[in-house]
Formats: structure tokens, C-alpha cells, sequence
């Protein structure tokens, strides 16, 4: 190992020099890297859910058959509100628009405060099963759909990834239908309700 000694003048020199290359010199057009702020979304781990209805579980047997079924009523409704207008308006050509307009005048001349039209659509799913001999049939209507972990991120405007939440969600899908399965016995949450 060798010591370096220096003295007199040739060390103010050296030493100058030294603190000189030691400093970092930029060049005018470097500087640090910008990016556009910004929230996004990762998705982890994707899992098959099932989503029960509640008061659609039903237990029949011993033996025989079952036939479950479930209604839905949907109501369609359009609603038009009139005020009392006047126009002095009169076109010889009339589009779509006009018709429109001219209807809801003519409505609201005849002292309609507004009109309501109807329409109710039922529907549904019907299941039958045939049960085993001696076993007890169970059918419960389900949604499927997926359980998905999540977490957000915020970009910063240095490009620094910071975490912003995560959690879970439960996301149904649009099908739907009965899960069917047999038990010795008729049970709910594992336990008997009856003996037999």
C-alpha cells in the first residue's frame, strides 16, 4: 500500500484538479426522466365464484323427481312530461322532430300532464331433475361469476410506481342457472334436518 504525500504549491494544484474531476459536469439538455401522472388497475388472481340467490334453496326426496323454476318481471316504462306550449310555427315539411313536437303539443293542449306507457316482460328458468332412489335431491340458483384481487397504482411525474389500494371483487357474469347435488339425509350447512 503507498501513501500519498503532497506539499507545498504542486498540492493546492493537484488537489484542485482532483476536486474538479470528482464533481459531476451535466450537459444542459439532460434531465431527469418526466412522466404523465396517472392511476391504473392491475388484476391478480382470477378465481370461478359462484353467487347464490338467496330463498332458492330447495330439498326434495327421498327418491322421485324435483322441478325448480325461477321468474323474473322486468317493467319497461316511457314516460313523457308535457308543459303547456304554443307555437306559431307551421311547416309544410315535416321530419321526425316535428312529429314529435307536434304530438307533444297536441298533448299538452288537450290537458295531459303527462303521459305513461306500460310494457312488462316475465322471464325465467326451469330445471327438472330425476333423484336417486333413497337419496335427497338439492337445486340452489346460482349467478356465476369470478372473484378478482385487484390493486392501484399512481404514477408520479418522476415515473416512481406507487401503490395506491387493493382489495377484492366479487364480479357476477350474466349466466346464470340451478346447481344440483344428492345427500342421504336433508341438510343445510351441514347439519341434519330431519331424520329421516
Amino acid at each position: 500500500m503507498s501513501k500519498l504525500a503532497l506539499g507545498g504549491s504542486l498540492s493546492v494544484v493537484v488537489a484542485a484538479s482532483l476536486t474538479m474531476a470528482v464533481s459531476p459536469v451535466r450537459p444542459a439538455e439532460a434531465q431527469p426522466p418526466r412522466c404523465n401522472p396517472h392511476i391504473f388497475f392491475k388484476h391478480h388472481k382470477l378465481s370461478p365464484r359462484n353467487f347464490y340467490v338467496p330463498r332458492t334453496r330447495f330439498i326434495d326426496g327421498p327418491g322421485g323427481s324435483m322441478t325448480v323454476s325461477v321468474t323474473r318481471e322486468h317493467e319497461v316504462l316511457a314516460y313523457l312530461e308535457t308543459l303547456k306550449v304554443r307555437s306559431l310555427e307551421k311547416s309544410l315539411q315535416l321530419t321526425k322532430d316535428d312529429v314529435v313536437k307536434t304530438l307533444v303539443q297536441s298533448l299538452s293542449k288537450s290537458g295531459l300532464p303527462h303521459l305513461e306507457e306500460r310494457h312488462m316482460v316475465f322471464t325465467g328458468h326451469e330445471y327438472s331433475r330425476e333423484i336417486s332412489k333413497g337419496m335427497y335431491g338439492n337445486m340452489w340458483y346460482r349467478v356465476l361469476g369470478y372473484r378478482i384481487g385487484w390493486s392501484a397504482w399512481r404514477v408520479l411525474g418522476t415515473c416512481k410506481l406507487v401503490p395506491v389500494g387493493r382489495g377484492i371483487a366479487n364480479v357476477p357474469s350474466r349466466v346464470e342457472g340451478w346447481r344440483y347435488w344428492e345427500t342421504k339425509r336433508p341438510m343445510f350447512r351441514g347439519r341434519v334436518l330431519s331424520p329421516k
